[in-house]
């Protein structure tokens, strides 16, 4: 018999206690096994389907009825909207009532612009301008609207 410091300090039920435990282990691992054996058997009379590969990408186009002169015009609209505000606020005689409509046109443009964003993709340099616009509007309407201009 081996002696071991640690076991000294054990009681002999203590130790019987982890034989078991290893024994639990044993064969909860031979029970997974046979599980698992089990779940990867193809079932008879089962077809099993190959593995789907080179699944093309689809591009489904959010607009489909608005030509690019549209949205071309949507765009222009919108950041003259931009440009005004831009030029309201360069204004030190404005007031607070005048800043309102055009805020207000901001909101409006922004939910009529984000559809067109969603529609173009990834990689057209449009998309990053017109997010950014569309980030520059949101957080001006968000500090119009919490008074940081008061």
């Amino acid at each position: 018999m081996k002696i071991v410091p640690y076991d000294i300090f054990k009681s002999p039920e203590q130790q019987k206690t982890a034989t078991i435990q290893k024994a639990a282990v044993n064969e909860f691992q031979g029970i997974l096994q046979q599980a698992t054996d089990k779940a990867l058997k193809p079932l008879k009379g089962c077809m099993t389907s190959p593995p789907v590969q080179n699944v093309p990408a689809i591009h489904f186009d959010h607009i489909p009825n608005i030509n690019k002169a549209q949205n071309v015009e949507r765009v222009e609209q919108f950041l003259n909207v931009l440009e005004n505000y831009h030029l309201k606020l360069g204004d030190p005689d404005s007031t607070l009532k005048e800043f309102h409509p055009l805020v207000a046109d901001m909101e409006s443009e922004t939910a009529r612009i984000l559809p067109l964003l969603d529609s173009i993709s990834e990689g057209d340099e449009l998309k990053n301008i017109l997010n950014r616009a569309v980030i520059t509007a949101t957080v001006e309407v968000i500090k119009f609207n919490r008074g940081d201009y008061l």
